[in-house]
């Protein structure tokens, strides 16, 4: 007996009540056979535990027994038989006999009571896994009404409750699946936590994590959440550890074969090889030395295994793959719910083996197996887009090596119809299939239709963009549409819809940047003291609760929450008139307005056979060039730079190639459409940002060169949005008060010539500055100094890491640095700054990974809340720097001229003047010793001598913003 009740307490059951004595002898058999089929795993204990629970039900006398009695019976042997219907060896009879016996009991409970909840739930699972297997909605729909009533009722018992909660949970999830209802994800995920945070280390508590897992991998498959990846995982980690051999019989051990499944996903968004290592030896467990593997065990292990080969392996993994797709669907059986993701693994294992043979039969077959999934998908299924993807790739290689028009054609609707499913119900899926479809339209020469798949793929791109809580996961989906934005502009170009290309350019670009930047210029002032002032409360407090989250690193379901309360309190603002375009996606309007009086904005776009520029002049009008800049060759000189940056004796030559090419390939094109403004703003994409363009060069009519610096006040910004916030803060704060951080003490004890120099030409223009020096530059106190001035000059060492650009870092004092990171997450507007100088080396170099996303030290110090930033893109000679900075600061503060245009003269300056002129200028500022020191030393040089004309000494230093 201790046996029979370990096994029963093990799923919270009571013991049988009020047994007559007629059945004691049947009963003890079933509670025998429970406690082998629990505790020691003999599957064949289950039908003994039926045989005997069926022999009570069945008797004559059973209708006569004690109604306690018979309760507990029916739902015993109902539950028996579930289990044994679960099982795929057995026919749909043993799910049809636990329905009798759960309807049958449901028929004699009290209402409202916990024993209705209990058969309502079991009943509704049996309908569940009914449906599972013939594929009748209206099973589906009995089971969550079932489902449903079963959590009503079960209030006040903590594990039933938890229970029923997850029992609907799995309904809603098989929904999620089978027609698409993403309302029915929310509420699914709500109940199932309420039954993890409730119940979870109880007996069942691992099965209510499984199913949170799932759902939480539904919802990453519709949103590519990597958070809801990472927790599932854990969930199921968690999960394992639990011995449940009972947990749906026949598929062996579910919890690992998910697990081994979400590993594999997980590998393909990051690339850890221990992921995928790991997901097809668990997998393998479920497959080798098992005399009938249940097809889904087959499936997974199939789709690690082409996982495995796609990245790296052998045919011999390739060939496994096809032979565990086809032993799937060939053990499906007629009315499989997973019948479709089957026929699609076996189509995705043929398309990879045809690709890598060349056998036309295999792509033949492909596309029949393709089709064959389609067929048995719902057309709101999230898993259709997917599909049709699948599909149009095998047409649309098919197409052409048959030569095929008809193949073809259905390739660009396959295409099409996963784009718009995708944009519905799946963002990933819709992003890959535009992103292929434009690109094929675009080889084709078919801008129109290429310029209809690349609007899919912007559409796609953002939503997944906005649908991400955690930067990181954002980071990851905007890797996969690097280059979006101007392919899209080139197809738009190319059909003359020239606006709405720069628009393309202008949403794409810097996109984090501009997220906050919409929440940090929403201008909502003028609603305060209104009616609507509670919902400026709102948002405000909605935005504050979500950055706070964010900040203290909340876990991804409180990030969600605390985002969807923003976007709601946004829907509020946007009901008012007048607002109804409150952090809006751009429109070409917003560029228009955000163009700086006497200024060009130029964007710039290398293609894969051509580029473009288009321009934004003050006065509105767009205009388009053609450039002969094609994407590798701009890469191949942005590597130039980098290869040559440690070698002297390159670096000069390289830099004068490269800027050579810039002038003919991108700038004098440019400079033709851009009007005659005095200043001209850059936004280069992708590797055209890591060139030096304001020093493109051509020669002049005297054999001297002329710069594009000489031509216009050259400045940078992320994106036009950016420079509108940049030129209303500097219009509104003003600049007295300095902080300046002079070579901090490092460990190396590495000094930087000319230091103090420079800081006492900075400190020169301001009445009492606050200067870190040496030990004093410590982070705490750069932190500090950061919120307390309105400008901010940096002398000191710079740490460039294009590949994690976040980790760029400003070296201060003991080695501490201020990353990125950190710049990025604060928020100076409130204080009032101006503008940053970083004379430091390598502060301008954008990641290389995230190219258009520009993220750098000018990009962060702009979100964080500078106006304007000043910048180098390599190492520069102490002196020619601090040269360099005196006359700025000189020109700036004397002069009255602005910032931006400052940097350009004193960069001429440099580059032109003698020595003899450099004294004469800097002379009247010069009225102390320490002053007076740089320019002793220009006076011991040849008086005739200009030493900093080339541009390694001068263009390093690039203005950004305002």
């Amino acid at each position: 007996m201790d046996r029979v009740r370990s096994a029963e307490e093990w799923f919270g059951w009571r013991p049988v009540p009020q047994p007559p004595l007629r059945f004691r002898r049947a009963l003890a058999r079933a509670g025998k056979a429970l406690a082998d089929y629990v505790l020691d795993a003999d599957k064949s204990a289950l039908p003994r535990m039926a045989k005997a629970l069926d022999r009570i039900v069945d008797s004559a006398h059973f209708g006569k027994s004690p109604k306690e009695f018979r309760i507990a019976c029916l739902n015993r042997a109902g539950i028996a038989h579930n289990w044994m219907g679960v099982d795929a060896s057995n026919t749909n009879a043993e799910l049809t006999t636990a329905r009798e016996l759960f309807t049958a009991g449901l028929a004699i409970v009290e209402p409202g009571s916990h024993d209705q909840a209990r058969f309502d739930y079991n009943l509704g699972n049996t309908l569940l896994n009914l449906y599972q297997r013939v594929g009748d909605p209206e099973l589906l729909g009995g089971a969550e009404r079932h489902c449903r009533r079963a959590v009503e009722n079960a209030a006040g018992d903590q594990r039933l409750e938890a229970l029923c909660r997850t029992g609907l949970g799995s309904v809603l999830r098989t929904r999620i699946r089978a027609d698409g209802d993403l309302s029915a994800l929310r509420e699914a995920l709500h109940h199932v936590r309420i039954a993890v945070a409730t119940a979870g280390e109880t007996p069942m508590g691992h099965r209510f994590k499984f199913v949170l897992a799932e759902l939480l991998s539904t919802r990453h498959e519709m949103h590519g959440g990597l958070g809801d990846l990472d927790e599932a995982i854990a969930l199921l980690a968690d999960a394992a550890r639990v011995r449940d051999h009972m947990m749906s019989p026949g598929t062996l051990n579910p919890i690992v074969g998910t697990m081994g499944t979400l590993l594999r996903r997980r590998f393909l968004r990051t690339r850890d090889p221990e992921d995928l290592d790991t997901a097809i030896r668990l997998m393998r467990e479920l497959v080798d030395g098992v005399p009938d593997p249940v097809p889904p065990a087959l499936t997974n292990l199939g789709n690690a295994l082409l996982t495995r080969y796609e990245h790296g392996g052998g045919l011999d993994d390739l060939r496994e793959a096809l032979d565990m797709q086809l032993r799937a669907v060939a053990a499906t059986k007629p009315g499989d719910w997973q019948a479709a993701t089957r026929h699609n693994n076996a189509g995705n294992a043929l398309t990879a083996l045809w690709r890598a043979t060349g056998d036309p039969h295999l792509g033949d077959m492909a596309v029949r197996e393709y089709r064959a999934a389609l067929e048995l998908t719902h057309d709101h299924a999230p898993e259709r887009t997917s599909r049709e993807y699948n599909l149009a790739r095998a047409l649309h290689t098919r197409g052409e090596e048959s030569g095929d028009p008809t193949l073809l054609a259905e390739a660009v609707d396959a295409y099409d119809a996963a784009v718009r499913h995708g944009l519905d119900t799946a963002y990933e899926w819709a992003l890959a299939a535009a992103q292929q479809w434009g690109a094929w339209a675009a080889a084709r020469g078919d801008w129109a239709e290429a310029s209809t798949a690349y609007a899919g793929a912007t559409e796609a791109a953002e939503r997944l963009f906005r649908t991400q809580l955690l930067r990181r996961d954002k980071e990851l989906w905007l890797i996969e549409s690097q280059g979006l934005p101007a392919v899209s502009a080139y197809a738009l170009f190319r059909v003359g819809a020239v606006e709405d290309a720069v628009v393309a350019l202008e949403a794409g670009r810097g996109m984090l940047l501009s997220e906050v930047l919409d929440q940090d210029r929403a201008r909502l002032d003028d609603l305060v003291g209104t009616e609507h002032e509670p919902l400026v409360e709102r948002y405000r407090a909605a935005v504050a609760a979500s950055d706070e989250a964010a900040r203290s690193g909340s876990s991804p379901s409180v990030l969600r929450a605390a985002r969807e309360t923003v976007e709601e309190a946004i829907d509020g603002i946007r009901e008012i008139p007048g607002h109804e375009r409150f952090l809006h996606r751009p429109d070409i309007s917003d560029v228009r307005r955000a163009v700086p009086a006497d200024s060009v904005v130029l964007y710039l776009v290398a293609g894969d056979e051509a580029g473009v520029a288009f321009t934004m002049d003050d006065a509105g009008e767009v205009r388009a060039v053609d450039l002969p800049a094609t994407v590798d060759a701009v890469a191949q000189r942005a590597q130039a730079l980098l290869d040559a940056r440690d070698n002297p004796a390159r670096w000069e030559g390289t830099l004068d190639a490269v800027t050579r090419w810039a002038w003919s390939a991108v700038v004098e094109p440019a400079l033709a459409a851009a009007g005659t403004a005095r200043r001209i703003v850059l936004i280069p994409f992708g590797f055209l940002a890591m060139l030096p363009l304001h020093a493109a060069w051509r020669p002049g009519p005297d054999g001297a060169r002329r710069y594009l610096l000489d031509e216009r006040i050259v400045g940078y910004a992320p994106n036009i949005r950016a420079l509108e916030v940049a030129e209303r803060l500097a219009n509104q704060t003003s600049a007295d008060q300095l902080a300046i951080v002079v070579d901090p003490e490092t460990a190396s004890g590495q000094r930087i010539g000319y230091a103090e120099a420079e800081a006492a030409w900075v400190r020169r223009w301001f009445a009492e500055p606050r200067v870190l020096r040496g030990r004093a530059a410590d982070h705490g106190s750069v932190l500090t100094a950061l919120s307390g001035a309105q400008v901010h000059h940096f002398i000191c060492h710079g740490i460039a890491r294009p590949d994690d650009p976040v980790r760029d870092a400003l070296v201060l004092s003991g080695d501490d640095e201020l990353t990125l990171a950190e710049i990025l997450s604060l928020r100076l507007t409130s204080s009032g700054v101006r503008l940053a100088v970083l004379s430091a080396c390598d502060t301008d170099r954008p990641g290389t990974v995230l190219p258009d996303e520009v993220v750098g030290f000018p990009t962060g110090l702009i979100q964080a809340g500078f106006p304007g930033v000043v910048a180098t893109q390599w190492a520069v000679r102490s002196e020619a720097t601090s040269l360099l900075m005196a006359r700025f600061y000189q020109l700036w503060r004397a002069d009255r001229r602005p910032p931006h245009e400052a940097l350009c003269a004193a960069q001429r300056w440099l580059r032109d003047t003698t020595n003899e002129e450099k004294i004469r200028d800097l002379s009247p500022a010069a009225d102390t010793p320490a002053l007076r020191s740089l320019v002793r030393t220009l006076r011991l040089r040849d008086p005739k001598a200009r030493a900093y004309g080339h541009p390694a000494h001068w263009a390093a230093f690039s203005f950004h913003g305002c």
